[in-house]
This record gives C-alpha cells, structure tokens and sequence, in this order.
C-alpha cells in the first residue's frame, strides 16, 4: 500500500523525504483520493503503518491471521485504485 501510495505521489510530480515519509504518504492521499470510500482507505492504511511501526520496533505476534487476510483484501482494493489514477 505505501509502494502504492508512493507511486501515485511521483506521477503527481511529489516525493517524500526519508524523514516522515510514511506520514507524507497519508496526508498526500487524503488530498488526492476522491471517493466515498476515502475516509475508510485513510484508515485502514494509516492504521496499518502504525501497527506495522509496532511490529517492526516494538512488539510481535500481534497481527492475527484473519487481520493479516483482512489486511490483504484492503491492500488489493487500495492498489487498484491507485492504480486507476495512476494511469489517469
């Protein structure tokens, strides 16, 4: 999701700094995504880097295997998406 974010950000003609480039990436796709489900792909990857932030330098084993498939179906929705706009 954030390879896909990021990819809509360069087509845009925007880049992200090392620093904060996570956060970069949610507030550059509230502004651009234009949909009724916006608020909810917000969530959802926002959410998902913040546990992820977890995972890699705090804790582990807390992703449970129906949120790590759940996790997969969003993930397949948010890339086609950006997909589409990318192409746009």
């Amino acid at each position: 999701m954030l390879t896909a974010g990021r990819a809509l950000m360069f087509s845009r003609g925007y880049r992200t700094s090392s620093t904060g480039g996570h956060v970069a990436v949610v507030k550059f796709l509230n502004i651009s995504l234009e949909s009724e489900a916006k608020d909810r792909m917000i969530m959802i990857f926002n959410g998902m880097r913040k546990k992820r932030h977890r995972i890699v330098y705090e804790e582990m084993d807390i992703v449970t295997e129906k949120e790590a498939e759940q996790a997969l179906k969003w993930a397949e929705e948010f890339v086609e998406r950006i997909f589409e706009m990318v192409r746009t």
